[in-house]
């Protein structure tokens, strides 16, 4: 049950950039993938936000969604990496891992539950390290994921650009493309949960035949 509990959890990731990609969609401001950060997609108001760059206007129909998306995917991403740690990794390993999923699913949850036009700088607060976590999630469980096989090197190089491009959005909000660094260190982990969330059930497979 636990197994299964953890797999569901985290195959369900990949609907994520579903609520996203529709939120873009129908957003009633101008909005660019590279540009715009995706907390923009969460502001509860039409109206215009200080950033330290200078005024952003934001208006999103579908805020009410991504911010649910927020809460219940970030969620989902902790409590999964939880239940998936004694199938993923070797006996009294993997807890950086493990404490790297769970920080990046509080970080989305925190995103989810402050939004940006409500309270920047909390949001920022609450939001910022789950960006960074992210990155080092998805490399620490490459590296030391006992299921990884021929995923490890893949796992490990996206998950340290992840990372990169995480800390340069994170300490440089004011870069040029921040929407780009930040999808580049938060989207393929919906693509690596996926993963990682099958390899247990086969490995198990393989075990039983």
């Amino acid at each position: 049950m636990r197994l299964r509990l953890g797999v569901l959890l985290w195959l369900v990731q990949a609907l994520y950039l579903a609520v996203e990609l529709v939120a873009v969609a129908v957003v009633q401001a101008p909005y660019s993938l590279l540009d715009n950060t995706i907390s923009d997609l969460g502001a509860v108001g039409c109206t215009t936000v200080a950033y330290p760059t200078g005024p952003v206007p934001v208006c999103s129909p579908a805020h009410a969604a991504v911010n649910a998306a927020f809460v219940v995917f970030g969620a989902a991403m902790a409590l999964g990496a939880v239940l998936l740690r004694p199938f993923l990794f070797a006996p009294r390993r993997g807890w950086v891992a493990t404490g790297a999923w769970v920080v990046a699913g509080a970080g989305q949850v925190g995103a989810g539950l402050l939004p940006l036009d409500v309270d920047l700088e909390g949001h920022a607060l609450v939001s910022a390290p789950g960006i960074v976590a992210t990155g080092l999630a998805v490399a620490s469980t490459g590296w030391r994921s006992r299921v990884a096989g021929r995923w490890r090197p893949a796992l490990v190089a996206t998950g340290v650009v992840g990372f990169a491009c995480g800390a340069v959005f994170v300490v440089r909000l004011d870069t040029a493309w921040g929407g780009l660094l930040e999808r580049v260190a938060l989207w393929p982990s919906t693509v690596v949960l996926t993963l990682l969330a099958v390899l247990p059930v086969r490995g198990r497979r393989g075990q039983v035949s």
